[in-house]
């Protein structure tokens, strides 16, 4: 159900869903038990497969360790982390052929996920596949209004009333991909997805309850179609290549609504241990879209939140600016200081964000009322394809430190 501007309605919860003080019942632990035996299941069938094979291939191998990165505006996120998984061909794109992953963490403010996936780029010859599911509570996730034009002002904010600019965000996904090679570099991919989605509100005053009341909640089914086109040189840490990807989406959510989607990827090297690399991402859509469908854009590697934070705009909140249509590039200079080849590199890099959204308008191309932001950090690589980033940016609304496990793009 939607109201009369195309927002979706509040809706009140049943008791065992919101309780009173922050509290909400959440089993990721249960869900990763259900679903770890069977997909390690499905990935020692694999195993089995690849041994009957009269090629070679690496055997299956099983790794677990804890890990820390950054939780969505709340502070250090602790994980623990079960892999087993195939080692690819040293020059190989990846660095894998399949993989299983289940991981748990959690935050001390009360954030926690559980997530177990399968990967599968090099399985089968001209297929990759991938699948999972995903559950997480984020307790600090952004609310600033929609529209591109929202304010934050920071002396709003106090011991007594810290939530004006936050919401408690609940959600469940599933999902299901497989992209075909058609000749080359190009490629096509399709994906399948069903996701609950709780918001609810956090002790005290808040723009969501203005705007909702205590909560709403959404589910959404989606169909999305992309065209891929992928020359990038390896895909764990690209030096040289292009990933231009284009696609449609078609929701259940609210009374239904369609995406149209593209973000375009370039990596430079113009020195040795020097790399450019510029992103550019649009997205417009029609229909009633959810609350949760105006923070995400889809992707082919993975989906994004937009707009703000790690993965979209690293000088503003996770959350910042949400809208119905969306326009965003980056540029970044990643510069190897101590590069060690294989055994990793430490890594300085300088950055621009740039970006807007659209509410209540269409999208359109242009420069007018853009958000920019701009920094450095460093990136800490270890061995061929784990990455610690840390990055310093200022321009926004204050100063804003992010953290990710990956390069942003």
């Amino acid at each position: 159900m939607t109201s009369a501007t195309g927002r979706p309605k509040s809706r009140r919860f049943p008791a065992p869903l919101h309780v009173a003080g922050g509290t909400l019942r959440f089993p990721p632990l249960r869900l990763l038990v259900l679903l770890l035996p069977l997909l390690f299941q499905t990935s020692t069938l694999l195993a089995q497969a690849s041994d009957d094979d009269s090629e070679y291939q690496s055997p299956w191998r099983l790794s677990y360790f804890p890990f820390i990165s950054a939780g969505d505006n709340d502070g250090p996120l602790i994980s623990i982390r079960a892999r087993y998984w195939q080692p690819a061909e040293y020059e190989a794109r990846q660095t894998y052929t399949a993989a299983v992953d289940g991981a748990l963490g959690f935050t001390a403010r009360g954030g926690r996920y559980a997530v177990v996936q399968f990967q599968g780029p090099q399985r089968w010859a001209g297929w990759r596949v991938q699948g999972g599911a995903l559950a997480e509570r984020l307790v600090r996730f952004g609310y600033f209004g929609l529209g591109n034009d929202t304010e934050k002002d920071s002396d709003l904010l106090t011991d007594a009333n810290p939530f004006l600019y936050r919401v408690r965000r609940i959600r469940y996904r599933g999902e299901a991909e497989a992209t075909r090679r058609i000749h080359g570099p190009l490629q096509v991919a399709l994906q399948g997805a069903l996701e609950q989605v709780r918001f609810t509100t956090l002790p005290g005053p808040s723009l969501f309850q203005q705007d909702f009341g205590e909560g709403i909640e959404e589910t959404d089914a989606t169909a999305r179609v992309a065209l891929v086109y992928d020359t990038r040189d390896n895909e764990y840490n690209t030096r040289r290549g292009l990933l231009l990807e284009a696609g449609a989406l078609a929701g259940s959510g609210n009374d239904g609504y369609s995406r149209i989607y593209s973000i375009l990827r370039g990596y430079y090297p113009v020195r040795e241990g020097t790399i450019v690399a510029a992103r550019l991402a649009a997205s417009g859509t029609g229909g009633t879209p959810t609350l949760n469908a105006r923070y995400t854009l889809p992707g082919w590697e993975r989906g994004l939140t937009v707009l703000g934070g790690e993965w979209s705009q690293r000088a503003f909140d996770t959350g910042r600016f949400a809208g119905d249509g969306l326009l965003f590039g980056n540029l970044e200079v990643r510069h190897d200081l101590l590069p060690l080849g294989d055994l990793g590199a430490i890594t300085l890099l300088g950055f621009i964000d740039a970006g807007r959204v659209f509410e209540g308008e269409s999208f359109r191309l242009t420069t007018d009322d853009l958000h920019v932001g701009g920094g450095g950090g460093v990136a800490v690589r270890v061995l061929r394809s784990t990455i610690f980033v840390f990055n310093f940016a200022g321009g926004g609304d204050e100063f804003n430190f992010t953290m990710s496990t990956s390069w942003m793009f």
